[in-house]
């Protein structure tokens, strides 16, 4: 492997690629001068005329594929953060609605909150138990309470819940029934209220979760939508743009066999591209090299053969010739 070298400390690079500096160069005079001259533009031509196929063979759209840039992610984040703004809001007030209705129960007489307890509680403990039933495979017929609790309005749901009756679960469901019956209506109300503020709390609970999961996503990206808009400006504005991928293969196959956490044996070069650390930094990377994801490594790579062409990989650069 060969490795990355930094500007200020690649001294190889210049040896291996067979420059010579324009100082140590003797001008020729007359027609030899003339040949020369017209060698040099014909050179020139052919690279420029190669330059050209690679950037034509490929786009920095192609490369990133359906990488998002950077300000769509922004952009994500901008909606995350008031969606989330605007959850927080409705839990706030929601958590605050049902506080008024324990408030008001409270002033209820002994006997109504005793009622409005214990149906909730009933409540609570047959849902669980049709839930089971459900999952386990068993009786459904503790659904039955649906019928009485929630009013279901779908009659041949309710007819099948009243035949699919399960006995074990009769009691529980003949003494919500009982209970109900002895509450007032003020009693039945502040209960349904307070299982819809409940409800609608779990709902925005789950929605600001989700809206978590968003936030990480973007921030896991992040990176390497930044590294390909680094990569599209220095393509743009350098002197080398693009390598066709069957180029750029061969080179990773001739630093690090395509191994993307490679290490060589110095510890020094890291990654498939064989990155130094200062090297890696002056092109927007942080950490270690042989742990970024593949696709950052890719962007890095063509940011920094965009700016300074094959002269980073000594050895195998020219590959990318």
């Amino acid at each position: 492997m060969t490795g990355f070298t930094t500007p200020a400390a690649d001294t190889r690079s210049g040896a291996a690629a067979g420059e010579a500096r324009p100082e140590d160069l003797a001008l020729p005079s007359g027609l030899a001068r003339l040949r020369r001259l017209l060698a040099v533009l014909a050179v020139l031509a052919v690279v420029a005329a190669t330059h050209a196929l690679g950037a034509s063979a490929q786009s920095v759209d192609d490369l990133r594929g359906d990488m998002p840039t950077g300000d769509d992610l922004r952009a994500e984040q901008a909606e995350v953060a008031e969606l989330r703004a605007e959850a927080l809001a409705e839990r706030a007030s929601a958590e605050g609605d049902l506080f008024e209705v324990m408030f008001r129960r409270d002033e209820l007489d002994d006997t109504q909150r005793r009622l409005a307890a214990e149906i909730e509680a009933t409540t609570t403990n047959l849902r669980r138990l049709a839930v089971e039933a459900f999952i386990t495979g068993g009786e459904v017929g503790t659904l039955e309470y649906l019928a009485a609790v929630q009013n279901a309005s779908d009659f041949s749901w309710r007819q099948y819940l009243v035949r699919s009756h399960a006995g074990s679960s009769r009691v529980a469901v003949d003494r919500l029934r009982s209970l109900r019956e002895q509450a007032d209506s003020e009693v039945l109300e502040s209960i349904a209220l307070a299982e819809a503020l409940r409800i609608e709390i779990t709902v925005l609970e789950t929605e600001l979760a989700l809206l978590d999961d968003r936030d990480d996503a973007v921030d896991e990206i992040m990176p390497l939508a930044e590294a390909w808009d680094r990569a599209a400006i220095a393509i743009a504005e350098g002197a080398w743009g693009i390598a066709p991928n069957d180029k750029w293969e061969q080179l990773r196959f001739c630093e690090s066999t395509h191994n993307y956490e490679a290490i060589s044996p110095s510890g020094k070069y890291r990654g498939a591209y064989q990155f130094d650390y200062p090297t890696w930094q002056t092109v927007g990377g942080t950490g270690d090299p042989a742990a970024a994801p593949p696709e950052e490594q890719d962007a890095r790579a063509r940011e920094l053969y965009a700016r300074r062409g094959p002269q980073p990989w000594p050895e195998c650069g020219g590959f990318l010739e």
